[in-house]
């Protein structure tokens, strides 16, 4: 069965992979066309992983502020207090 896009895949699932990656790469056997291609997939999954991570840190913000919803034309941010009180990174 080929592997799933890396836009396919959950946001653990794009961790794992990336930790199997790693794991590859520290292998002094892994070749160097291998290589690459293990870089470039590696790096399509932290692009993904962050859009994801960007994504529920919006939705998060929504649900803490919802009159700040795409729809009502204000920015989505959060107060000056709410990151004291909250942050995902």
């Amino acid at each position: 069965m080929p592997p799933k896009s890396s836009k396919t895949l959950s946001f653990e699932q794009s961790m794992e992979r990336l930790e199997n990656i790693s794991a590859a790469l520290e292998n002094p056997e892994t070749g160097l066309e291998e290589t690459i291609s293990l870089v470039e997939e590696g790096l399509k999954l932290v692009k993904n992983g962050r859009a994801l991570l960007e994504n529920a840190e919006l939705r998060i913000k929504m649900l803490e502020n919802p009159q700040h919803g795409p729809d009502s034309g204000h920015r989505n941010e959060v107060s000056r207090k709410d990151e004291d009180d909250f942050s995902l990174i």
